[in-house]
């Protein structure tokens, strides 16, 4: 940042041509970094994760709620396997936590909303 610092004068328009390529090389090495990369794969994630459901989604989720019914009404759960139950109840226990999470950060509070 020094750099720019030292190039820049506003009153002086010879140092114009490089300060712009000054910038120009700053900006090339920023994306170029590791941290560019890292930013780019993580704009792929929350596009495909935080974008809203299609109208295809709803059709699969529909069809996982009537085979959980299924599941239920015709009591396949007592036939799962311990293992099965343990990781049943995980997903469960993880479904919850980031609901909680979420509340947490929304009212900005451990307990109680701020009125």
């Amino acid at each position: 940042m020094t750099e720019v610092g030292g190039v820049y004068r506003p009153h002086i328009s010879n140092n114009k041509e490089k300060l712009i390529s000054l910038i120009r090389e700053k900006a090339d090495a920023a994306t170029k970094s590791e941290l560019a990369k890292k930013m780019k794969v993580l704009k792929g994630f929350y596009t495909v994760e935080l974008s809203p459901p299609r109208g295809s989604e709803f059709v699969k989720f529909a069809a996982d709620l009537a085979l959980a019914r299924e599941f239920l009404k015709n009591k396949c759960y007592l036939h799962i396997t311990v293992r099965q139950a343990w990781l049943l109840f995980l997903v469960g226990l993880e479904i919850t936590m980031w609901f909680f999470l979420g509340e947490t950060i929304g009212k900005r509070h451990i307990v109680g909303y701020s009125v």
